[in-house]
């Protein structure tokens, strides 16, 4: 139901957009973006930009023009925040929690990152303000927010590990990956955990190939490597990288 929605405002969207508005969506995931696109080829005319103010990041604003766009354009800031690191430990999920705490909304928040124990976020300028006025701790931790004018990177880190499997089927892979049974990996496909290539997959018959990017709902990412050849019982040697 909730992208049936998003689908019908986008739509608007494009129409105005195609009159020669310009529109600015807030922040959406890689889903509402594969939604944006596939859209975007009844509307010839009308260019589909993102950004997400991070480099690599997974969330990012969007605009939708007859003419080019910059940067400066999708009215993004990043924000570092300072806090007393021998005192309190700050993560992701508290972070997002403590800022959904103050009623804002998940789309007005873009990619939380946390590098050598400095925390970035990046935010719709429209609730700058706000933020500056009202986030002022997270969790227990005090915190001071500082715009920052520098590039970050959303850095990802990968395990690798050589499996044999008996099939390239989403519920073998899923099952290999995070060392499930078959039937926990099958009831996480059809609870519409799982999405290939940013695209959700219900069923666990769907095969993969080499390069397929699996995003897994608390599991983080799974990239199919290397398929090899099968061994002697029949099962395929296959690479994972596993994102820690």
């Amino acid at each position: 139901m909730e992208l049936e929605l998003f689908k019908k405002r986008i739509e608007s969207l494009f129409i105005k957009a195609y009159d020669g508005n310009v529109a600015l969506i807030n922040f959406i995931d890689d889903t509402k973006r594969e939604i944006i696109l596939r859209l975007s080829r009844n509307y010839p005319g009308v260019d589909c930009y993102f950004h997400g103010g991070i480099i690599e990041a997974d969330y990012n604003r969007c605009i939708l023009s007859v003419n080019e766009v910059e940067t400066k354009d999708f009215k993004i800031d990043i924000y570092k925040i300072d806090y007393n690191k021998r005192y309190y430990e700050i993560s992701h999920r508290s972070i997002l929690g403590s800022l959904m705490a103050l009623g804002i909304k998940r789309e007005c928040i873009g990619d939380i990152v946390i590098i050598d124990d400095e925390a970035y976020f990046a935010a719709t300028n429209e609730i700058s303000q706000y933020l500056l006025s009202e986030f002022k701790s997270v969790g227990r931790a005090p915190i001071n927010l500082i715009l920052v004018d520098k590039e970050i990177t959303n850095e990802r880190k990968y395990s690798e590990k050589t499996h044999f499997v008996s099939s390239l089927r989403l519920d073998a892979i899923i099952a290999a990956g995070y060392n499930l049974s078959r039937s926990d990996a099958q009831q996480m496909i059809v609870d519409g955990m799982i999405k290939v290539n940013h695209i959700s997959i219900l069923n666990p018959s769907h095969n993969l190939k080499e390069d397929d990017l699996l995003s897994v709902t608390k599991k983080g990412r799974l990239i199919v490597g290397e398929i090899g050849g099968n061994t002697k019982s029949g099962r395929i040697c296959i690479n994972l990288k596993k994102q820690i």
